[in-house]
């Protein structure tokens, strides 16, 4: 039988002295009593120290208390004296109902409640006590500082992308971030797509350190990717090719060989920075390319190229390196700052080959190998095609060609 609902009727003891009547008077007693606002009503009293009870209900109506008295009388006839439960163990009891009332309907129990709270606070413990984003991208920067693999030009860039992950992240913890975020941030930065994935080259790369510590378990920049685009890299006509190397012969003569093999065999600054006199044979004009950004490869320069390499062999003490490394990065800005502001081309010599083998060779193939760079980005980045007297006269840029007029500047 269901138990009959209680209600809670607040009765003043001046109202219980009136209209008393007992209604059952074995144990536990009913009573009808009358209350002088809301009227008449039925009270079950089960308080007992024989049977350990201290209950009272009440009732809006006789029947129900009548029953809720009776389940009462049955349940002592059947188990005998209920055990005294202490005031705190019923209050704790009744908490317990209510919290697994609430969290029946998802399927979850008060013990799933508190092992989940207690997980999350070892998490939220374990994220305090790592360090900031800030902190650790200083130990990253510092870690590739001693990096003696790297070229002088990435453990610049580094650097810069170290301020950007620090000025726009430092003050989160590792786990803070997000892919969204990360990706959100990027793209709505106003750069090209080709800038954009510098971006994510630098800051996945940072994350991917974090990682190997410990600090995280995934690259917040996993599934994270951006198109490279169509885009045909700008490059210099040979008058301004030709103009370039003036400059470099009349300042900075002993750069001339690592100028030539950029602009005659579209090396990276980065390759051609690391090029040595033994990895050139002279007798078949064949160049090792150290690795760098791609893997090491072996080339035959052209023939332009194989004249400056003599020229420049020619002009050079036994003793001296190929390139001289010391400040090259100062002389590479007044070589740029020759030019005149706006003038400069990134990556112009490398791309102006790029286009102009294209040309002269017709089999993107080839000039994806030479350059150590896929066929897919030839196409893309050299898909256009030079007028023929362009690509003469590019090819046809000799020393004794450059030479001839001499200049003391470059033109703007």
């Amino acid at each position: 039988m269901e138990t009959p609902k209680a209600v809670s009727i607040q009765v003043p003891i001046h109202a219980l002295k009136k209209g008393i009547m007992i209604i059952r008077k074995q144990f536990p007693q009913v009573y009808q009593l009358e209350h002088s606002a809301n009227g008449r009503y039925w009270q079950v009293c089960a308080r007992s120290k024989r049977w350990g009870l201290n209950e009272r209900k009440c009732f809006r109506r006789q029947d129900e208390a009548l029953d809720y008295a009776r389940s009462i009388a049955a349940n002592i006839e059947k188990h005998g004296k209920q055990p005294t439960i202490p005031p705190e163990k019923l209050k704790a009891a009744i908490t317990y109902d209510e919290l697994a009332a609430k969290l029946s309907p998802h399927g979850k129990t008060p013990e799933d409640a508190v092992a989940h709270y207690l997980t999350h606070l070892a998490s939220d413990l374990l994220r305090k006590s790592k360090p900031f984003l800030r902190d650790l991208v200083d130990q990253w920067k510092r870690f590739k500082d001693e990096d003696k693999t790297l070229s002088q030009r990435t453990v610049v860039e580094i650097r810069s992308y170290a301020r950007f992950i620090r000025t726009t992240w430092g003050e989160l913890k590792p786990d803070d971030l997000k892919r969204n975020d990360i990706d959100v941030l990027l793209k709505r930065k106003k750069i090209r797509n080709i800038t954009r994935r510098k971006y994510l080259l630098y800051v996945r790369m940072f994350f991917s350190w974090v990682k190997d510590e410990g600090h995280i378990l995934q690259n917040p920049t996993d599934g994270i990717f951006y198109k490279s685009g169509d885009y045909n890299g700008e490059f210099y006509s040979p008058a301004v090719t030709k103009q370039i190397l003036q400059y470099v012969m009349e300042h900075e003569p002993d750069l001339i060989g690592y100028y030539a093999l950029l602009t005659f065999a579209g090396l990276r600054p980065t390759e051609g920075a690391r090029v040595k006199w033994e990895d050139y044979i002279f007798k078949t004009n064949e160049l090792y390319v150290r690795k760098g950004k791609t893997n090491a490869r072996y080339i035959t320069l052209p023939a332009v190229a194989a004249e400056w390499m003599k020229f420049h062999r020619d002009r050079t003490k036994s003793e001296d390196p190929f390139v001289p490394l010391r400040s090259l990065g100062n002389r590479e800005r007044r070589v740029r700052a020759a030019l005149g502001p706006g003038k400069w081309v990134q990556d112009g010599l490398r791309h102006g080959f790029g286009t102009y083998y294209k040309s002269k060779i017709k089999d993107i193939s080839a000039v994806a190998d030479f350059m150590g760079n896929s066929p897919d980005v030839v196409k893309r980045h050299y898909a256009r095609t030079v007028p023929e007297d362009d690509c003469r006269s590019f090819w046809a840029l000799s020393p004794q060609a450059v030479m001839g007029d001499n200049p003391t500047k470059i033109d703007s």
